[in-house]
C-alpha cells in the first residue's frame, strides 16, 4: 500500500477518537447539569445535545436550561465537569489534529 494512504487512515483514526471523545464527555456533562438542574430524563437530554451536525442540539439545551436554575450541584459534580471539560478540549486537540493530518496527507 501507499504510505500516503496509510498516513491517511492514522489521521482519519485520530481524528474520529477525537470526535467520540467530545461527544462522550459532551453527554456526560449535560446529564450532570442536567440532574443538577431537575430536568426529567437527564440522559435523553445527554443524548439530545449531542446529536445534530451543527450542534444545534447543545444550543438547544443551552437556551431551555435557563429557566431551571441549579438546585442541587455537589462539590463531586463540580469537579467531575471539570474534568469532562478538560478531556474535551483534548479531544477537540486530536480532532483538530487528525482532520489537518487527513487533509495534508490527501493534497500531497
Amino acid at each position: 500500500m501507499d504510505q500516503k494512504l496509510i498516513l491517511a487512515v492514522i489521521c482519519g483514526a485520530v481524528a474520529f477518537v477525537g470526535a467520540a471523545t467530545v461527544c462522550y464527555h459532551i453527554f456526560q456533562m449535560t446529564v450532570i447539569d442536567a440532574r443538577a438542574r431537575g430536568l426529567r430524563h437527564p440522559k435523553f437530554w445527554g443524548l439530545f445535545a449531542m446529536s445534530g451536525n451543527n450542534s444545534n442540539g447543545l444550543i438547544l439545551y443551552l437556551i431551555g436550561r435557563r429557566n431551571y436554575p441549579i438546585q442541587n450541584m455537589s462539590r463531586q459534580d463540580q469537579e467531575k465537569i471539570a474534568k469532562y471539560k478538560k478531556c474535551a478540549g483534548a479531544g477537540i486537540i486530536f480532532l483538530a489534529a487528525g482532520f489537518i493530518g487527513f487533509l495534508i496527507c490527501m493534497s500531497i
